[in-house]
């Protein structure tokens, strides 16, 4: 067997020593304090093994989300696989903006749900009650989302289909004339912006990356806002997480679709803008 000392040696002349530490702790099932205060403890050979074929699979790129199967984000650990996106802090721009309008009572839809950080996250922050639903069109990520809020012992309906479309058809389950939050953190990258970013290669091409300028799924879930608001009397607040050069394009689109919607772009910490917030009702599209 190998000490903890000499296997982190080995594993940092390859990748860096705080990745190092965490996969350590990960295949030890320990936590990163002790990788650190126990540098003579005895590693078994399994885990060593695992250990080395980890350290070799980051020096590929491969994300340290992926290789620990957890991401913390918002204050919470999520658990995260290759099916899923791994959650980034300017997401949680969003939450912070969407906890801002949300009151009591009120039903919260998040589209394209992933790993289902954005909910979870709002509904373990929220001390008021909400209905809360989430989609996606994968059914591996939506088994991770189902595992996280069983996790975090929330409560979340979670339906599989293309953005809107399972809420659409099981509108029974929503209150005519209430108020309704949609989050959405769509795939909003160009296939040039996919192809020039080394760091999100391993992740699901599908989760990041979308036509029309990156804007076609949030134009299809825009479409499905707007048969919400014609058929229905919602009051809709709207939360998508874009890239910066997308605010005017997209703000534009949304004054075509709806003829006096509030409009509202919310900057990251780096100062660019990343959320488009969007309120719609049936007196402003009628």
């Amino acid at each position: 067997m190998t000490t903890i000392k000499n296997l982190l040696i080995v594993g940092t002349k390859k990748i860096d020593r705080l990745d190092a530490e965490l996969i350590l702790a990960h295949v030890l099932k320990k936590k990163r304090e002790f990788v650190i205060t126990h540098p003579e403890f005895l590693v078994p050979c399994f885990p060593k093994f695992r250990f080395q074929n980890s350290v070799s699979k980051r020096t590929k790129g491969i994300p340290l989300a992926y290789l620990t199967g957890h991401k913390e984000f918002f204050g919470l650990d999520f658990l995260v696989n290759k099916h899923t996106l791994i959650p980034r802090p300017e997401t949680e721009v969003l939450i912070e903006e969407a906890l801002k309008e949300i009151k009591k009572n009120t039903t919260i839809i998040d589209v394209g749900t992933g790993s289902g950080c954005i909910p979870i996250s709002i509904i373990k922050s929220l001390k008021a009650n909400s209905t809360t639903y989430a989609t996606d069109i994968s059914a591996k990520a939506l088994r991770m989302a189902r595992k996280n809020a069983a996790k975090h012992a929330v409560e979340i309906k979670f339906f599989k289909g293309n953005l809107l479309e399972p809420i659409i058809k099981n509108y029974d389950l929503l209150t005519i004339g209430s108020e309704l939050i949609i989050t959405a953190n769509l795939p909003y990258l160009t296939q040039k912006q996919f192809d020039e970013e080394v760091s999100i290669q391993h992740e699901p091409h599908s989760a990041l990356v979308a036509e029309d300028n990156g804007l076609a799924l949030y134009k299809n879930l825009l479409n499905q806002i707007q048969f919400l608001i014609s058929n229905f009397q919602f009051r809709i607040s709207a939360f998508f997480e874009i890239d910066p050069s997308q605010s005017l394009p997209l703000s534009k689109h949304v004054h075509n679709l709806f003829p006096n919607p509030e409009i509202k772009i919310i900057k990251d910490g780096m100062g660019n803008d990343r959320v488009i917030h969007i309120i719609i009702d049936k007196s402003t599209h009628s």
